[in-house]
């Protein structure tokens, strides 16, 4: 189901975003704090997009939403937010927005619509989030939103092969 905002429209994740979301996802500054490299094709974006359609992880415990974040106004893909519901009516949220849109109001706007989308659909009532402790755009969204942070994880591996310092934060919902 498409989600709606003001400037945005969230669409759900299928394979045919991996050719629309790969250029944006080439940006190295994007992988400055999270886990991940860019994609090396659009086929094995394809693939990747092909494992998250199935919206379940492969044991059975974990639902894996996903959207890719269109701008209404521009006209043009900025990224993409997603959740992994975890039981225990939680989730956890993440986000990654390409440069180009970052400082336009975007991920709050995409990330506050997919949070009312959880509780209404899911009732979620708990959100956390994993950020670095040096992604201070992130982090600020964050707050912004209403997350504290709540555990320090230290010398965490990164795919870059480094060790990375790392907060939780977390968002309780309140009925």
């Amino acid at each position: 189901m498409k989600m709606y905002s003001q400037q945005l429209c969230l669409e759900p994740l299928e394979t045919y975003h991996a050719e629309l979301l790969f250029d944006g996802l080439q940006s190295a500054s994007i992988y400055d704090f999270i886990e991940d490299v860019p994609p090396q094709s659009v086929e094995l974006l394809r693939e990747r997009y092909m494992v998250l359609t199935r919206r379940q992880s492969p044991d059975g415990t974990e639902i894996w939403l996903n959207w890719a974040v269109w701008s209404l106004v521009e006209k043009y893909y900025v990224g993409y937010v997603q959740a992994t519901i975890t039981g225990n009516k939680s989730a956890i949220v993440a986000y990654v927005f390409f440069p180009n849109s970052w400082g336009k109001g975007y991920a709050r706007e995409a990330v506050t619509c997919m949070i009312n989308y959880l509780v209404e659909t899911y009732q979620i009532l708990d959100f956390y989030a994993y950020v670095d402790v040096q992604n201070h755009r992130s982090i600020a969204l964050l707050h912004n939103l209403g997350f504290v942070s709540s555990t320090f994880f230290q010398n965490v591996e990164s795919n870059q092969n480094e060790f990375n310092h790392e907060v939780q934060y977390r968002k309780q919902h309140i009925n």
